[in-house]
């Protein structure tokens, strides 16, 4: 199983809009839930997941960002405002993880952009996201 596939499915939902617009990202959306609840055939379901992300540029791009990224993904609006900000002091800078929340049901996940931010509900099942 590759942990990578899953983890692109779960983490691009919530930047599916900028990523493939929203005329399409409502559908697109609606397949990753479906397929990342489905609980038969693992290897089908990654191989469906690989092709829904693999079918537009801007998914395709995320995927591979975060196959490139792993084993610690980062969301690309956390890194980039991690990496731009400052970087003048010594020693080797790292970028502080974001706080990762996802659905108990496992399919979506979440990253909190800055503190402060009011953490949201899973567009699936509607429940609180928890802590990752």
């Amino acid at each position: 199983m590759d942990e990578g596939i899953w983890e692109a499915a779960r983490s691009v939902r919530p930047y599916l809009v900028e990523l493939v617009g929203p005329a399409v990202a409502l559908a697109v959306d609606a397949e990753l839930s479906e397929l990342l609840t489905c609980t038969t055939g693992d290897e089908d379901i990654e191989h469906r997941l690989r092709e829904v992300l693999d079918a537009r540029e801007g998914t395709s791009v995320f995927l591979e960002r975060v196959l490139d990224d792993l084993p610690v993904f980062r969301p690309p609006r956390v890194v980039a405002a991690e990496t731009t900000r400052f970087g003048g002091l010594p020693g080797q800078p790292l970028p502080v993880p974001a706080d990762k929340f996802r659905c108990p049901q496992g399919d979506y996940v979440w990253y909190r952009p800055e503190v402060g931010v009011p953490v949201p509900q899973c567009p699936t099942h509607g429940s609180p996201l928890a802590s990752a």
